[in-house]
């Protein structure tokens, strides 16, 4: 890689990581960007356009050091997939992409690259893998003591029952009972239920 691009990856990635991540993306052919932070995820992988076409992975250049290695590995092991398997029906995390996920994970999972909180929660997650990491609610948990200001997320698990609250589409709710990781919470904006993740981040009315 270039030296510009090595100070690039610097910038977003835990520092002793920076020499595999690189090897990773010059061992394949896609296109790496930083993308403004999106609320329904953390990054993507997008299949070619055309037919001469390269593959794109995106990451949100919000996150923290941690979780953006994650994220750019989850993604790569989409890669992966599919230039082993092509644009055939599979299952998005399936098999095939748990077991490509867990193999690209396993060298970077020292004390050198990940806290020991967080790398003991990852090895959790690798034991019962699910479609994101922000399913695993215990992991998103320990990721989130790393971001730039943990002590000003509120979200919902953290509310008084019946408190009021607005999530960041605008939509205000009144939190409700608990369902495993979710909670029943009625919304005031249209007077339908929903069930909203207790990690969801929200500002408190």
């Amino acid at each position: 890689m270039k030296a510009e691009e090595i100070e690039l990856l610097k910038r977003y990635f835990p520092a002793s990581s920076v020499t595999m991540v690189g090897e990773v993306f010059t061992q394949r052919r896609f296109m790496l960007h930083f993308k403004r932070p999106r609320a329904s995820k953390l990054g993507d992988f997008r299949p070619p356009r055309s037919k001469n076409g390269i593959c794109a992975i995106t990451l949100n250049l919000d996150l923290n050091p941690y979780q953006m290695l994650v994220t750019y590995l989850h993604e790569v092991a989409h890669y992966d997939v599919y230039q082993q398997y092509g644009s055939r029906r599979m299952q998005p995390h399936g098999l095939e992409w748990q077991n490509r996920f867990a193999a690209l994970l396993q060298p970077f999972m020292t004390e050198a690259v990940f806290p020991k909180d967080v790398l003991e929660a990852l090895q959790k997650h690798l034991q019962h893998i699910k479609a994101s990491s922000t399913a695993d609610q215990n992991l998103q948990r320990v990721m989130r003591r790393y971001d730039k200001s943990p002590e000003n997320i509120v979200t919902v698990e953290n509310l008084p029952d019946g408190a009021r609250f607005v999530l960041k589409n605008g939509l205000v709710f009144q939190k409700g009972e608990k369902q495993r990781t979710r909670y029943r919470c009625h919304c005031e904006s249209n007077g339908r239920w929903y069930f909203v993740s207790a990690l969801a981040e929200v500002q408190q009315l």
